[in-house]
């Protein structure tokens, strides 16, 4: 008897952004707020980092982030201690970084870290298009398989079988190969299961439709 493979689901770009949460935090007013609501997103705004535990849970699909005058609670370095934070608390969260100021050359490591870097006279279409292009990937099984290579990979000496396996461990919503492989060649349970969790998150993803 043939069993079907199963795959990514096919997911419409309409959906996505049906399904999609962003979230702006900024102490200014964010002027596209409304365009974006009008377009149809659900934009949430924050003036300062108000729970930063939620955001460690990745329940937003993408953080656009003010690197300045937010966060000071959190970090002296405001903005930019919280996007190097969440890089390493929740390595599959998608953040836009933005500012007004002219950074100086020693900061360039943190724009690195982000997946985006926008200038806040950017105009309403380079925000969108970004996003669009971001929400895109974030639905996409390749994002995934990305951020885990881009995790670990260095630290494994079959990189090929790590997508592989990687990638069966979200289609089949099983990750008892994928962890061994891990256990044997790593040292490291946080960096273990940082990976596991990138599955998790992806297969939570795939499973909102029917492949």
């Amino acid at each position: 008897m043939w069993f079907r493979r199963p795959k990514w689901p096919d997911i419409p770009f309409d959906e996505i952004k049906k399904r999609a949460r962003l979230l702006v935090i900024d102490d200014d007013e964010f002027p596209y707020q409304i365009l974006f609501e009008r377009d149809g997103y659900t934009l949430e705004k924050w003036p300062d980092v108000t729970d930063l535990s939620k955001l460690e849970s990745g329940f937003f699909d993408i953080l656009l982030l003010d690197l300045q005058g937010v966060g000071r609670q959190q970090s002296s370095e405001q903005g930019l201690g919280i996007l190097r934070h969440l890089r390493k608390a929740t390595p599959a969260q998608i953040i836009i970084a933005y500012s007004s100021a002219d950074w100086p050359l020693k900061y360039q490591e943190f724009f690195e870290q982000a997946d985006a870097v926008l200038g806040k006279s950017s105009d309403y279409v380079d925000f969108k298009r970004k996003v669009d292009q971001l929400l895109e990937q974030r639905f996409s099984i390749g994002f995934y398989l990305g951020r885990i290579q881009k995790l670990v990979g260095p630290n494994i000496d079959d990189p090929a079988r790590l997508e592989r396996l990687s990638r069966d461990s979200i289609l089949r919503k099983d990750t008892s190969k994928l962890r061994r492989f891990l256990e044997d060649r790593m040292q490291s349970p946080e960096a273990i299961g940082d990976v596991l969790g990138l599955i998790q998150t992806a297969i939570a993803i795939a499973s909102l439709w029917k492949s």
